[in-house]
């Protein structure tokens, strides 16, 4: 009997945990969505007295810097994403200390559209691609807080989890080297550093992808 009470009472415990990490997953969802929602608001119509073939087509090609923002920044957000719904998936609890990295994350998340609205706004200058950069990094030592707390507690039952842990540990330096890559380059030249940060993005979570295909065999072997 009272072994009984004890399992009911875990089951209920369990139950209950679960409960307070699918409600923190939802928040979490929702902030991310919204805030790769808001990018778009920066991309707007060009504005143009008189409109002809050749002003419009001119409009458009001003707003490059707004599209280059609204790509690298989806993008970087989506991958963001992408890591916190696999770690969600990992754990089976959520304590106080997880939490409030959690919400630091997300506060760096929800203000990611006003960086991109500076980078979209004044691309010509270096203190914008500084400035973006910059708080590129501090998303990223935000995520990377949230994975390390997170991953303490994982539930690490078989291989599988054990290799998606490590390729989570290993992904959350991309943003990392994508910021660093698009600052030097933006200290050179303002559109070097727009370069760095289109061509750079895709290509370190490429590369970042490849290298951990490679090791998984390496690793089963």
């Amino acid at each position: 009997m009272v072994s009984s009470a004890w399992g009911t009472r875990d089951m209920m415990t369990d139950d209950i945990e679960r409960t307070k990490l699918e409600r923190l997953t939802f928040f979490s969802d929702a902030v991310f969505a919204i805030a790769m929602t808001l990018l778009v608001i920066d991309v707007r119509l060009p504005e143009i007295r008189g409109a002809t073939e050749q002003s419009l087509a001119q409009g458009l090609l001003d707003l490059l810097p707004n599209y280059i923002g609204f790509v690298v920044s989806f993008l970087v957000i989506g991958r963001f994403w992408m890591g916190h719904h696999r770690l969600m998936g990992m754990i089976r609890a959520a304590n106080p200390a997880m939490i409030r990295a959690n919400l630091a994350l997300l506060m760096a998340i929800a203000f990611m559209p006003f960086p991109t609205a500076i980078l979209s706004g004044y691309a010509p200058l270096r203190v914008s691609i500084g400035f973006y950069t910059a708080y590129l990094l501090i998303v990223g030592f935000a995520n990377m807080r949230l994975i390390h707390l997170a991953l303490r507690q994982a539930a690490i039952i078989d291989e599988a989890r054990r290799l998606d842990a490590e390729q989570l540990r290993r992904s959350m330096w991309a943003p990392l080297a994508i910021a660093w890559a698009g600052f030097v380059a933006g200290m050179i030249s303002p559109f070097a550093g727009l370069l760095a940060l289109t061509i750079g993005s895709p290509v370190v979570l490429f590369l970042f992808a490849r290298f951990h295909k490679a090791e998984a065999p390496a690793e089963a072997a």
